[in-house]
């Protein structure tokens, strides 16, 4: 089985490499890194949900034939529910189950900003930073703060202008929900209303902890991906 990971904003799907030490070793855990960013600065800087997810497709599509679940936290819930879209309409396996981290659904009007298109770069840089949004590092040049701060402005304008209803997308699988319930975000949000977008059973998992909750909790986390998965704990 392969276990699909999602990045937040502004992050690279690697940074989920340590959860490799509490999964299965047979079990095939590949982050889905988005063009532009991290591990694929060479390729276009893509900005729009739909395009990213037609490319990861593309990049994965052996994959997305054969069995496999999806683990999106934040902004890698968008791309959970846009991946389940569009693999539906090529005809491509659906995954035997999901794992949504950390945002509401995609049809509710809780957004990080009134307005993403007027906000500037800055505001969203600020804004991440102060409420603990972001995991990036301190940046050891100007340069790698620029590139840090487009990627996560870029990620967060997609995100935010996002949409999609029950009636866009079904998920076809059992679903697992989870977030930090000091996560800020998180607030004026019912995790359980994730249940209108699955055919299947919703549980939700609530954390001590923020946006990153799982920093500290990777075992935690990692022994419910192993119960629903039916694989054996380490």
């Amino acid at each position: 089985m392969v276990l699909f990971f999602l990045p937040h904003a502004g992050g690279s799907a690697k940074s989920y490499s340590s959860f490799k030490r509490f999964l299965p070793k047979d079990l095939t855990v590949v982050p889905m890194e988005l063009s532009g960013r991290f591990t694929r600065p060479s390729e276009p800087l893509l900005d729009n949900v739909s395009d990213c997810v037609s490319d990861l497709i593309e990049k994965h599509s052996e994959l997305l034939r054969g069995e496999y679940a999806l683990f999106g936290h934040s902004m890698g819930t968008v791309f959970v529910t846009e991946l389940v879209r569009q693999a539906k309409e090529k005809g491509l396996a659906m995954p035997v189950h999901i794992f949504l981290s950390g945002k509401n659904p995609p049809d509710e009007d809780v957004h990080c900003f009134e307005n993403v298109e007027t906000a500037s770069d800055e505001e969203i840089v600020s804004f991440f930073s102060a409420n603990a949004l972001s995991s990036s590092v301190p940046a050891p040049d100007e340069e790698l703060v620029k590139f840090l701060s487009l990627i996560l402005c870029t990620d967060v304008r997609m995100a935010e202008k996002y949409k999609a209803t029950p009636d866009d997308v079904k998920f076809d699988c059992d679903i697992t929900v989870l977030y930090g319930t000091e996560d800020t975000l998180m607030q004026n949000v019912d995790m359980n209303s994730w249940s209108r977008f699955t055919n299947g059973k919703c549980e939700v998992y609530p954390f001590k902890g923020g946006h990153f909750y799982y920093s500290n909790q990777k075992k935690e986390v990692c022994d419910i991906i192993n119960e629903k998965l039916g694989l054996s704990n380490l």
